[in-house]
């Protein structure tokens, strides 16, 4: 994650885009996952729907200690543990259920996926806006002669409307790797501790898949809590 800078954070990222990797909102989808996780846990009989119910009233940003969330993270060495440490505390009997089968990771990991695609939904929106503005100069400027170049030294005469098709065309391709890059990103993480799923018996998979459902993402092939 990127450490907000003064000096340069105002020439590689819009404030759009620094909203969606800012620290709250990164909790915030720390919290999307782990309510979602009680929500298809209850719906497949692991957990009673009263503690995700508890756990879907309690695992809110507004409900959190920041301070002492911050205070936590250095011994435990990610800002998960104390976290799900204080949804524990907010949510009563139901705190036994909080987190059931998971890992940091896949909390982590599945948050950062989220984050991905609300980030990717502002590089298509922009993407989209420039194949326009560039269609249209291709367009009105398909007679406007213009220097060509070749090796930086003036050449025979183009017209603007063919450098701005120029333009135009590596958005398109860029548009393309997006569409392909989508499939493979946007899938979800959760696999337990070492990868195995054993704490929920024979129904760690299905888990995953509702989970993963849920969020509106793809189902990993195995997890990849070490593929990075």
């Amino acid at each position: 994650m990127s450490i907000p800078s003064e000096l340069f954070g105002s020439h590689f990222a819009t404030s759009e885009m620094a909203a969606i990797f800012a620290d709250q909102q990164t909790v915030a989808y720390y919290l999307e996952v782990e309510r979602a996780l009680a929500r298809v846990q209850a719906e497949l009989g692991l957990i009673p729907a009263e503690a995700a119910a508890a756990i879907e009233a309690g695992a809110r940003l507004e409900r959190l200690d920041w301070a002492a969330l911050l205070a936590g993270i250095p011994a435990a060495g990610v800002p998960t543990i104390p976290l799900v440490q204080q949804i524990i505390a907010a949510v009563g009997p139901a705190g036994e259920w909080v987190h059931f089968g998971a890992t940091s990771q896949d909390i982590m990991d599945t948050a950062l996926v989220l984050q991905l695609r609300e980030a990717l939904t502002i590089v298509e929106r922009d993407l989209a806006e420039l194949k326009v503005i560039l269609t249209e100069l291709a367009r009105s400027h398909r007679d406007t002669v213009m220097v060509g170049r070749s090796q930086l030294q003036q050449a025979l005469p183009i017209t603007f409307g063919l450098k701005a098709a120029g333009w135009l065309s590596m958005i398109l391709r860029h548009q393309e790797r997006l569409a392909q890059l989508k499939p493979r990103l946007l899938v979800g993480q959760f696999s337990g501790a070492v990868g195995t799923l054993a704490s929920l018996g024979g129904s760690g998979l299905a888990v995953q898949a509702s989970l993963c459902a849920a969020l509106g993402l793809g189902q990993p092939l195995i997890g990849w809590h070490t593929a990075r």
